[in-house]
């Protein structure tokens, strides 16, 4: 799914429910993407970096984004939750699913991969979710093109 086509969904989907907006918008800067890179010595995906750049993190419709950078220091970013006892290796979580399952990127030889892959807690594995973070972003956050929403 390209940028154009995603931010069109958005708002069609805004008008249908008459929500604004459907995010936090705990915009994602340059030099915070830079930083979480650096620290989790990973590249992230194009589309995802987009995103938090202009929609930004927190709860985005039925999906809650980990921000790139905790906005007030109260909450774990990227770098807290990808770290230390968080962290899972080859993984980068970017959505906490509520039950201690992730989604996130598998993290190859210092780049992540553009699919999104869910990570179940209880017995390790990893299960690819989408193709594309958008793609991801729009089925799991929009709910877009599901039957009753």
């Amino acid at each position: 799914m390209d940028f154009d086509a995603f931010v069109a969904e958005v708002e069609q989907v805004r008008a249908a429910k008459g929500v604004h907006p459907p995010f936090e918008a705990w915009i994602a800067s340059d030099a915070d993407l830079a930083r979480v890179e650096a620290t989790l010595r990973t590249r992230l995906p194009e589309k995802y970096k987009q995103f938090m750049k202009v929609f930004g993190a927190g709860q985005f419709m039925y999906l809650g984004f980990i921000p790139p950078v905790s906005p007030d220091g109260r909450i774990r970013g990227l770098i807290e939750k990808n770290t230390g006892e968080h962290e899972i290796p080859g993984f980068v979580a970017i959505a906490a699913v509520g039950t201690g399952d992730h989604w996130g990127f598998v993290n190859v030889d210092g780049v992540c991969s553009e699919q999104v892959y869910m990570y179940t807690f209880e017995d390790e594995s990893l299960e690819l979710e989408a193709d594309d973070f958008l793609a991801f972003a729009s089925w799991e956050g929009l709910h877009a093109g599901r039957e009753g929403y």
